[in-house]
């Protein structure tokens, strides 16, 4: 089951059924504020029901990126607000073809955008909500600030428990993103995936970021190959089943990783 916790003031998050993916909402004095929608239908209503009873209604969503696991819930949410930054825009609707393809006949159609921004937006409901893209780990990689409540939501620019999805990163804009998070006041981080954390979870991904970046452009200057990198860091870092075709894209596409002759 789908449940969802206060975090801090008018804050709330949860998980999706299985536990892989968080999402949230802010109540707010117009309503809940849903951040990302989880990653089955089912689990978009349960966090839907929640913040109704929280909020009264759903006065809009805002996705972190668009990334699928993370807008997928949102098919069965009421007419209502879609905010996204310009990048997230551009990936759903890269997205949505993948969509069509893989979960043709399942009736999925994440709801699309009603209000973009460039790269940040203020919503003086009551509480205040900053929202912005810093980019990083998707192409419109966006966090949810409450500054009141000191609670961040910063999508997937952090994963806790896990590696990290670098499938589509640009690595240097993630690690600048972590850094200017890290200069901000922050309480308590919901991330992408992974329990919920203090503002220590910026830094333990920052770490981890170089420290994987790092190792890949050494392994890269000793000229070994996709293949044998792949493997490499998949031991090193605890990438595991599914996970490695996300390693292998990100070292082929991100960081120039070839197979050799």
């Amino acid at each position: 089951m789908t449940r969802f916790a206060r975090v801090g003031g008018p804050v709330f998050a949860g998980s999706s059924a299985d536990g892989a993916v968080n999402a949230g909402y802010v109540v707010t004095g117009l309503g809940a504020l849903a951040v990302d929608t989880l990653v089955t239908r089912a689990d978009g209503v349960a966090l839907l029901k929640a913040a109704e009873t929280e909020g009264g209604r759903v006065t809009a969503i805002c996705f972190t990126h668009e990334h699928a696991d993370h807008t997928i819930g949102s098919t069965d949410f009421p007419p209502g607000g879609v905010i996204v930054s310009e990048g997230t825009a551009r990936g759903l609707a890269e997205e949505r073809v993948w969509l069509a393809e893989a979960m043709a006949g399942e009736g999925v159609k994440p709801k699309d955008p009603t209000l973009v921004f460039e790269s940040g937006i203020r919503l003086p409901w009551g509480p205040e909500i900053i929202i912005r893209e810093l980019g990083g780990h998707a192409r419109g990689s966006t966090v949810v600030f409450v500054p009141s409540a000191g609670v961040l939501f910063a999508g997937d620019l952090v994963f806790r428990g896990r590696p990290a999805y670098i499938g589509g990163m640009t690595a240097e804009k993630w690690l600048a993103a972590l850094r200017t998070l890290e200069g901000w006041n922050v309480k308590t981080v919901v991330p992408g995936h992974g329990p919920v954390g203090g503002p220590e979870a910026l830094t333990e991904q920052r770490v981890w970021l170089e420290r994987f970046v790092n190792r890949a452009r050494e392994l890269k200057s000793r000229g070994l190959g996709l293949a044998e990198a792949t493997e490499t860091l998949a031991g090193e870092f605890g990438f595991t089943d599914r996970r490695v075709e996300g390693l292998r894209m990100g070292l082929e596409n991100r960081l120039g990783f070839t197979n050799r002759e």
